[in-house]
């Protein structure tokens, strides 16, 4: 045998693997897993040339997968977007400073001021509303202007409205939204859904820098090795294919088209029919949005449905028909069961097991549901950290995570890093939401919790088997992908507390170190 690449030894090796759960060693060859047991055994693997490094009784994992990430928006806002969240700003007059300040940075853009502030943002500041178009306008009148709360949420100045064709009281909003107006049916500011109407801000040089700067210093620095991903135009999946082919890119992509924003369903069959010879840049499948925000931006209900349930039965039975795994976002129990009735109908024609998944729908799903999801045969994502970062409708009964494991459903992790959050990329802290349910001022729902196996399945096995990579990733074992992740704790065995506060010491992909604080 031809001796390994590199040799990770005195580790606490948790393998995610049933057969074979706990190791000393790992050796990798040629970017594959290639043994997995005693110190002992790998040693005796490696060579002159291969690369030996101690783990010092640091525990491995897996590399993990985010198995639901807006990667390129997140780098992007990152780097451009103008960032008050709150906290730290606790009024909406410390973030109007906070954005004078920041507006005219050179690395912005010259025509659009985009701001990314937080989830519930009139919850969180102390005059308990949202910036009005007037307040925008008095700030920045001169340039179209958008302040995010979250990427469903915004208010906008009377440019951005005019530009995205918002303006008029019978304005048709494509992405069925929701526009505050006053008795005059002028808006108001308050808007939902505008976040796919924006042009594309930064390309060329500035998208570059920002995929593979935070790819590395926040993705591979959280111990992430794989995003599943949804690029927001072609030009971004072209660009991200130049970069992975110039090897430039230190996480690997599996990407997902949103339908019909950025492509259409016969561009989407076409890239499923060709696009899947890379362990680092590969499609995926189709993202549709079942609904929006469910609320009116301010937290009230309502319909903002983007299809019939016929309508969404069709795309989702050609999808099927034509092999593309499909994902179908909702942010509230009737979406989720639309999506399921969609998935089980599309089953019933064609039993193909195309891993089919309800985005949110672990999180939202109401329990007296859980039943008839179980039977659509529908895998769900759920993203731990919203118990933290959300204010409105988390209770107990948000994120059943226990019961649904206990149903027998397939639960897939994501971070939905947008930018919204920026440490909702940790995948520590998602998996210690998950076990400790703690909040911003309690635990809710404890007995949704779930043991650390569990929640670190979630973004291992659990994320690997969602994007139909269960048979490279997710474990460590002989064959697979050699993507590991080093942490200077052990989850198992610290407090729930404290999970979120482990380093990551080294995250390995394809037998390269990626990220290192040795």
């Amino acid at each position: 045998m031809e001796p390994a690449d590199l040799v990770l030894v005195n580790g606490v090796v948790r393998t995610m693997d049933p057969a074979d759960p706990h190791a000393e060693a790992v050796a990798a060859r040629a970017g594959r897993i290639v043994a997995v047991g005693s110190n002992q055994d790998v040693e005796a693997l490696a060579g002159p040339e291969t690369t030996i490094l101690d783990c010092q009784g640091d525990t491995v994992l897996p590399g993990f997968v985010d198995g639901h990430c807006h990667f390129e928006m997140t780098c992007l806002a990152l780097d451009n977007g103008i960032k008050v969240q709150a906290p730290p700003y606790e009024s909406l007059g410390e973030i109007r400073a906070a954005i004078e300040r920041e507006m005219d940075v050179s690395s912005r853009h010259e025509d659009w001021v985009i701001c990314r502030s937080s989830f519930d943002l009139h919850l969180k500041v102390a005059e308990g509303r949202l910036f009005s178009r007037r307040e925008l306008d008095d700030l920045c009148p001169d340039r179209p202007m958008v302040v995010f709360a979250s990427l469903h949420v915004s208010s906008l100045n009377t440019l951005a409205f005019q530009r995205l064709g918002l303006w008029e009281p019978g304005a048709l909003h494509g992405e069925r939204g929701y526009v505050h107006r006053d008795n005059a049916g002028h808006p108001t500011g308050v808007v939902t859904e505008i976040f796919l109407m924006l042009p594309e801000l930064w390309t060329g040089d500035a998208f570059v820098r920002a995929v593979t700067g935070h790819g590395r210093d926040l993705f591979n620095a959280a111990g992430t090795t794989t995003v599943h991903t949804m690029p927001e135009s072609m030009g971004q999946v072209a660009e991200l294919r130049k970069l992975h082919r110039r090897e430039q890119m230190t996480v690997r992509q599996r990407y997902y088209l949103i339908h019909p924003a950025v492509a259409t369903l016969e561009e989407i069959v076409a890239l499923s029919a060709g696009d899947r010879d890379s362990d680092w840049f590969l499609f995926g499948g189709m993202k549709v949005f079942v609904n929006g925000c469910a609320h009116d931006g301010l937290g009230n209900p309502i319909d903002d449905s983007k299809w019939t349930q016929d309508e969404l039965d069709h795309l989702v039975q050609r999808a099927h028909a034509n092999g593309v795994q499909v994902w179908l976002h909702s942010l509230d129990a009737h979406g989720v069961r639309m999506a399921a009735r969609s998935i089980e109908r599309a089953y019933s024609l064609d039993p193909r097991p195309l891993r089919h998944r309800i985005e949110h729908g672990g999180d939202f799903i109401a329990l007296e549901d859980v039943d008839a999801v179980r039977r659509s045969g529908a895998l769900l994502v759920t993203t731990p950290q919203f118990v933290r970062s959300m204010t409105r409708g988390v209770g107990n009964r948000f994120a059943p995570l226990r019961t649904l494991k206990d149903a027998g459903i397939r639960l897939v992790g994501g971070t939905d890093s947008t930018g919204t959050v920026p440490e909702s990329v940790s995948i520590l802290g998602n998996v210690g939401t998950a076990v400790a349910r703690r909040t911003a001022t309690g635990v809710v729902g404890s007995d949704q919790a779930l043991d650390v196996a569990s929640a670190m399945e979630l973004f291992t096995t659990g994320s690997s088997y969602g994007g139909f990579e269960d048979g490279l990733k997710g474990a460590i074992r002989p064959g697979l992908l050699a993507d590991f992740v080093q942490l200077d704790a052990d989850p198992w065995t610290v407090s729930d507390g404290e999970i979120a506060s482990i380093e990551v010491v080294r995250t390995i992909v394809g037998g390269r170190v990626a990220f290192s604080t040795r």
